[in-house]
């Protein structure tokens, strides 16, 4: 679980970074704005609202908050799944710990 939760952690990051780098390219955000910060903001839909975008590209907030939303729920079906293979592992009695050595 540990091993899942962290791959899909930098994966979110990777595409803040990637968003931020977008914004950096389209010259959304106002002048010395922090972009790794505004992508944060609006992938995980916080919203602070302290940095607003240039007003020709003020719908890119919301198709970023609405990619990270998309991103957020497919994680959680990744991590269930990953938890139901690990709980039927346990169930049947494998040793995990043993099958990975061969």
């Amino acid at each position: 679980m540990v091993a899942a939760v962290s791959i899909l952690m930098i994966a979110h990051f990777a595409e803040v970074l990637v968003w931020s780098l977008s914004y950096a390219i389209a010259g959304a955000a106002p002048e010395n704005a922090d972009l790794i910060y505004f992508a944060f903001v609006n992938y995980t839909t916080l919203g602070y609202g302290d940095i607003t975008p240039m007003e020709r590209w003020r719908l890119l907030g919301p198709m970023t908050a609405m990619n990270g939303v998309l991103m957020f729920g497919w994680s959680t079906a990744v991590i269930f799944e990953v938890l139901q293979k690990v709980l039927i592992l346990i169930e049947s009695g494998t040793d995990i710990d043993r099958d990975r050595r061969r």
